[in-house]
């Protein structure tokens, strides 16, 4: 393989696997694009992180920790101790509890699956509060219109593998440094052969995976 010399590479942290790094390189840099320059994530925060077991939501949790925010992850029953070792501060298990419908406020809420919506999640946010998700759609973009102009609220959204170079190698090298630092762990599912690759795309569709699933090359 050759890639071009001002490339989005870098070499791999002696902390991290090959595998680790695979899942890393979507769900970390993505998850910190939303964080950092759509959030503003700062420390003394309170983030709610919806669809915290998955490959956003897993590192989010991470990234959201390493800044030194107060985290509330909404997963699953099964995911709640997975969670809860990534360094989240509080759980919901949203098969028990609506986060919407309890009292609690956030100054940012990240739908990493696109389950919730701004007007839903509205009443959870902060008087200056942001709800982002890279799940877009018509409801999502009506939202962002709209909040712009007439809420303190506001609807977030970005595209973050149509970033410009210089800013995904920037977001590369700020995740390397949390690596590096020891503040963010890889979370692997499953690895599959490359000729699996109907296999892997049959249980990612189940959208019950923890993490990341990653394909490994033939030989």
């Amino acid at each position: 393989m050759t890639v071009p010399e001002e490339g989005i590479v870098a070499h791999l942290p002696k902390n991290l696997s090959f595998d680790e790094a695979a899942g890393m390189c979507d769900g970390g840099i993505t998850s910190l694009n939303f964080l950092v320059n759509l959030g503003k994530i700062k420390a003394g925060q309170k983030v709610l992180i919806n669809g915290a077991s998955g490959s956003l939501g897993t590192a989010a949790v991470q990234i959201a920790k390493h800044f030194g925010a107060e985290v509330t992850a909404v997963c699953s029953t099964k995911n709640i101790n997975m969670v809860q070792e990534l360094g989240a501060d509080h759980v919901i298990d949203y098969t028990k509890e609506d986060f919407t419908q309890n009292t609690n406020t956030y100054d940012l809420i990240y739908d990493t699956v696109g389950t919730r919506s701004m007007k839903e999640c509205c009443k959870s946010l902060t008087e200056n509060g942001i709800y982002a998700s890279p799940v877009l759609g018509m409801p999502l973009l009506g939202d962002m219109m709209l909040s712009s102009i007439f809420s303190s609220k506001k609807a977030k959204f970005s595209a973050t593998g149509a970033l410009p170079k210089k800013e995904t190698k920037r977001l590369m090298g700020l995740l390397l440094e949390i690596i590096e630092a020891g503040n963010i762990k890889g979370v692997l599912d499953r690895s599959y052969p490359l000729e699996q690759l109907a296999e892997a795309h049959t249980y990612v569709g189940q959208g019950h995976k923890k993490g990341n699933v990653v394909l490994k090359p033939v030989g």
